[in-house]
């Protein structure tokens, strides 16, 4: 309704209501109560008969309306000391009533503040307000209409204030800041309508309508305290947690009876009472017992029983023997059984082994045996004199001793008796002339034959030749006698104790050893030998050359200079020397010889001639020995281009053109770099080519251009310089916010780093060159003023790079005619959730062309649709929750745009505003499979579509590949793996890069669905990440269950490869044999991106542990979830 002001409408409440209980902090007032008439007292200093105060009793529920300074009095009934709360709140509003009257008092102009124009009338003042322009739906009766604009009551928004700023006014159970509700403690939740626990159950437990449902042991209002088991059975108090049990109860929670004492720990507690252990005895076991009562033959002292003579053992049940056999055998039954050797009633007499066999008597125990026997039983016969212990006694006979004879081994003898070619002295031969050895059967040394008077001589004119750093060759003449082998040793005067040995054929005269170390003396000797003597040794010495380089090559060859490189040499050196010299006899001069230090192993040549043949020839060099040398002909490379220029330059691409030399080439070799921070590209062309357009380049951006002549292998020297591209222009412009008079202009910032922004517009009624402005290069929007309305506008911006610039962005649009009343009305947002509205607006008056619906948030592009004109409505998706949205709207007719509507509204709340995967999106509540945006890097970042999977075995898996109907192709390139093929909604592969960043995120758990027919099986992995594209998108999978069998474990670790890339290829290109791409081995256990419906060469869709590798699977699923997720 419309309120006359400055008059007040007030509806006061009964104190006592008559149907319900009215319920006001934490009293409750009964319907029995008879209602009370409520006194008000009304101070108006305007009322023409001079009265400052009026009392008036009203009936309950009876309106007033009442000017300005009103008291609340209490009533004087049985009922009203109960309303003191009721009585508060609405003091507290008349209080603010009452000054929203006096601001408007004041602006009436009287000269004591009251009502005194000429339109005031009756007896208290009440003035007509004279009629001014209408506010929209009378602002919905939350506000007042102040010059045609809604001044909001407290807690409404909007142009017609119906908007609520908080929902469900904080349910009265907190208080709303900036449009959120600050909740009171004890709630939760955007409305304050849920009841919170304390301390958050301490996380340990659930709450449940704010209290809390402690998990197993925890307890108390906030489940801060530890629980005992069955609360102790009420036999004991809980401490930490643990039962403290009473006397006579025992156990983790008090439910079992105690013994007295806990039977002192020497038994157990069976109902009460103790069961002792052996050993102990008494109600509480505190009593030491000894075993069997010591049979009655002793007295237990202690626990041990101390045994009556003639028993022993723990429990004097054991007889015992005299003197206890004086250990010397074992007591059995009580008498003595001796051991070997002893004998008696008590083992204390020695015996003897087999009684001395009856040839002596026993003493002590030992024999002392009758003449002609021996041994320790007197059992052996004896030999004369004992042999002279020159030999043994067998039988009563003599075995004498090798070098011995005799009856009694005392005469000495010679071995072989001197082999017949000697004498024997004293058991020892005496060789005849050319004899030797213990026998006299060995020929002196240097002797042989049979007669031993043959002379051994060595060998003669020993020498060497073919010497090299690891090599020599030895030649010497034979002697008279003919050897049977030849040793030969080399030693090395510098390592002696490392010598090396051969032994060779008799008849050979010449020998080549190999091996040698480079640049070292040696010592060799030679000795024959024949039917075993050695012969005279021959010696000679020589040097080994010293160690040279190996391998010399020419690595890389300039216009003017040759890069060689070798092998070092394998011994000490002290340097190298390089030769260098034309391969012509011209009388061309050799270059000067260049030493080098030992630690290298490669050198440029420069100040060489392009096209000239020449000879390189490198040695090693230690004390003024050289090695052998090592050589290598190299030709200078061609003559390089000249004249660099460019032209044609764009933000994009650049011309780079050179002129070809006089000498012959077979190509160039242009390699351009980004200066700031880019890798260099080459690019390759024939030698007809002169100029070559070079792209894509980054806008804005300084390059490094280098030509060179390629000639074979060879390349010229470079020639280069650089050149700037041109920025890029701005992109997407566009103009909203139109007004009669303004714009606003937006713009996606170019990719460079840019000066400034130039924009330049003109109106079509109005030609010429417009007008310019020059903006920041960090600028993306700028506001223009002051248009004509119902004018034509075309605008262009470029961008400014010091003295570069763009091409230019270019865009038109239409002011508004600017008549009220003329566009599109009350634009509202209903429906709100966390990422969908529903916008619903009035037609103009007029018949419209279209409407153009902007809405944007700080977060998001502003978002632009072009609606029909019968439109009145549209949804809007895919929004951000949490977030502020702003939307216009303009009608537009005849190319000639309206003035705007907008509105402000504000999405619901999420768990998860910003979902990184579908686990997270499924925690937010959806229900439903299907395509979702997440966010992998946050609010931040940029979005990703993925397809989610919300019903298997729980929800929340981020499907990344599907098989079903083979209509896509899935034998592609590796840059088509990486970024992603096909359509979430049927066969598609999200991308190896989107693999590797969303699994990174935390570690992840992945599941392989399979379906043929009726069949289905599945095969789940504990673990799963994919690695980055440096590491070629390696698998790393482990921790297999399910139903299909595990064939992926197999190609853990394995890198992915295409058809046209194979990082680690096995034995085969697995991705060309097997048509697909996947991270193969050799090749294969599982195939799941092979041909669909293939089931010949193991081409087909393969989990070979479910159906072999002849049968293609017709649909597969991959999908991945944390490994944390709990449905």
């Amino acid at each position: 309704m419309a309120l006359v002001l400055p008059f007040l409408l007030l509806l006061l409440p009964s104190p006592a209501l008559s149907s319900q209980h009215l319920q006001t902090g934490a009293q409750r007032f009964s319907r029995d109560i008879k209602p009370q008439p409520i006194k008000l007292v009304i101070s108006d200093t305007c009322a023409q008969d001079g009265a400052k105060d009026r009392e008036l009793d009203l009936d309950p529920n009876s309106p007033l309306v009442l000017t300005h300074r009103i008291r609340l009095v209490p009533g004087s009934g049985s009922a009203c000391g109960q309303c003191e709360l009721d009585f508060a709140a609405l003091r507290d509003r008349i209080e603010r009533l009452e000054k929203e009257v006096s601001d408007l008092r004041e602006k009436c102009g009287g000269p004591e503040g009251c009502c005194t124009s000429q339109q005031s009338k009756g007896a208290v003042c009440t003035t007509v307000r004279p009629t001014t322009d209408e506010c929209p739906d009378d602002c919905s009766d939350q506000g007042r209409c102040v010059d045609g604009k809604c001044v909001c009551f407290l807690g409404f928004s909007g142009p017609d204030c119906s908007v609520p700023d908080c929902p469900d006014d904080c349910s009265s159970r907190g208080r709303c800041v900036n449009g959120q509700c600050v909740c009171d403690p004890g709630f939760t939740g955007p409305d304050c309508s849920s009841s919170t626990c304390p301390d958050n159950c301490n996380d340990r437990g659930r709450c449940v309508n704010g209290r809390c449902v402690c998990d197993a042991g925890f307890t108390g209002p906030n489940c801060g305290t530890r629980g005992c088991p069955d609360n102790c059975n009420k036999r004991g108090r809980c401490v930490n947690g643990q039962c403290v049990c009473d006397a006579g109860f025992t156990g983790p929670n008090c439910g079992t009876r105690g013994c007295p004492a806990n039977c002192n720990k020497r038994g157990r507690c069976v109902n009460g009472k103790c069961v002792c252990d052996s050993g102990f005895a008494g109600q509480d076991c505190s009593e030491t017992s000894c075993p069997g009562n010591c049979n009655d033959r002793g007295r237990c002292v202690n626990g041990q029983c101390v045994c009556n003579p003639g028993f022993s053992g723990p429990d004097c049940s054991v007889k015992t023997c005299p003197e206890n056999c004086n250990n010397r055998g074992q007591c059995v039954n009580g008498k003595c059984v001796c051991e070997s050797g002893f004998t008696g009633p008590d083992c204390s007499s020695r015996s003897c082994p087999g009684d001395c066999s009856n040839h002596g008597r026993c003493v002590d125990g030992r024999c002392v045996c009758d003449s002609g026997f021996t041994g320790p039983d007197c059992s052996a016969e004896t030999c004369p004199n004992d042999c002279n212990n020159k030999g043994r006694c067998v039988n009563g006979k003599c075995v004498c001793d090798v070098g011995f004879s005799g009856q009694d081994c005392s005469t000495k003898t010679c071995p072989n008796n001197c082999s017949n070619k000697g004498r024997c002295v004293r058991g020892r031969c005496v060789c005849r002339r050319g004899f030797t050895g213990p026998d006299c059967s060995e020929c002196q040394s240097g002797f042989t034959g049979e007669n031993c008077d043959t002379a051994l001589a060595g060998v003669s004119r020993l020498n060497t030749r073919d010497i090299t750093e690891s090599s020599v060759t030895l030649f010497w003449t034979p002697p008279a006698v003919q050897y049977d082998t030849y040793h030969i040793t080399f030693t090395s005067r510098k390592e002696t104790d490392q010598k090396i040995s051969s032994k060779i054929t008799g008849r050979l005269s010449t020998y080549t050893q190999i091996g040698l170390a480079a640049g070292q003396e040696y010592t060799v000797s030679i000795t024959g030998e024949k039917d075993g003597i050695m012969g005279t040794e021959s010696t000679a010495e020589f040097t080994t050359l010293i160690s040279g380089p190996k391998d010399l090559q020419v690595v890389k060859t300039t216009t003017t200079s040759v890069i060689v490189q070798w092998e070092q040499a394998q011994g000490e050196i002290d340097r190298y020397v390089l030769s260098v010299a034309p391969n012509q006899t011209d009388g061309s001069s050799r270059l000067p010889e260049m030493n080098l230090p030992s630690e290298r192993d490669s050198a440029q040549i420069d100040g060489l001639e392009p096209g000239r043949l020449y000879d390189i020839s490198l040695v090693a060099e230690k004390d003024s020995i050289r090695s052998l040398p090592a050589t290598v002909q190299a030709t200078p490379g061609p003559e390089p281009p000249s004249n660099l220029a460019f032209s044609d330059v764009t933000d994009s691409s650049f011309m780079v053109s050179w002129t070809k030399p006089k000498s012959r080439v077979s190509g160039f070799k242009i390699t351009y770099t980004q200066v700031q921070e880019g890798e260099p590209i080459s690019v390759s062309v024939d030698s007809e080519t002169v100029r070559l357009a070079l792209s894509p380049v980054s806008p804005g951006s300084t390059y490094e251009v280098r030509v060179m002549s390629v000639l074979g292998r060879d390349e010229s020297d470079s020639i280069q310089d650089t050149v700037t591209t041109l920025p890029d222009p701005p992109t997407d412009l566009r103009a909203i916010n139109v007004t009669d008079g303004k714009a606003l202009l937006l713009w996606r910032p170019a990719l460079a780093t840019v000066d400034h922004y130039v924009i330049v517009y003109s109106s079509e009624a109005a030609p010429g060159p417009g007008i310019s402005i020059k903006v920041s290069g960090n600028a993306a929007e700028e506001q223009l003023q002051a248009l004509q309305s119902s004018t034509r506008y075309r605008v262009s911006v470029h961008s400014q790079l010091g003295d570069l610039s763009s091409s230019r962005a270019t865009t038109a649009f239409t002011t508004s005619s600017g008549k009220k009343g003329d566009g599109a009305r009350d634009l509202k947002a209903s429906q709100v959730t966390p990422r969908t509205a529903v916008l619903s607006w009035k037609a103009p008056v007029s018949a419209v062309s279209s409407y153009k619906l902007s809405y944007y948030t700080d977060d998001q592009d502003i978002q632009e649709v072009i609606l029909d004109p019968t439109v009145k409505e549209l949804k809007l998706s895919r929004l951000y929750p949490s977030s502020t949205y702003t939307a216009h709207l303009q009608a537009e007719r005849d190319g000639l745009y309206m003035s705007a509507v907008s509105t402000d509204f504000t999405t619901g709340n999420l768990r998860f505003p910003f979902p990184t995967d579908c686990s997270q999106e499924k925690q937010n509540g959806a229900l439903e499979s299907g395509v979702v945006e997440v966010f992998p890097q946050g609010r931040e970042g940029k979005p990703l579509t993925v397809y989610c999977d919300m019903e298997t075995d729980g929800g929340g898996w981020t499907v990344f590949q599907r098989r079903k109907d083979g209509k896509m192709n899935f034998f592609r390139s590796w840059r088509e793996y990486s970024n992603g093929f096909g359509a979430l909604d049927g066969e598609f592969w999200l991308g190896n890069e989107q693999l590797h960043n969303l699994t990174k995120m935390s570690p992840m758990m992945l599941r392989v669905d399979l379906r043929a027919g009726d069949e289905s099986v599945h095969a789940h992995y504990s673990s799963f990440s994919i690695d980055n594209a440096k590491k070629h998108y390696t698998i790393r999978v482990s921790g297999y269950s399910g139903t299909a069998g595990d064939s992926l474990t197999y190609h853990n670790g394995r890198p992915f490869s295409t058809r046209d890339r194979d990082p680690q290829p096995f034995i085969t290109r697995c991705a060309m044999s097997y048509r697909g791409g996947w991270w193969y081995k050799n090749c294969h256990e599982a195939n799941l991106n092979g041909l669909y419906n293939t089931n010949t060469n193991h081409q087909g869709v393969i989990w070979t542990k479910w159906k072999g590798k002849d049968f293609s699977i017709p649909f597969t699923e991959m999908k991945f979830r944390p490994a944390s997720f709990r449905p």
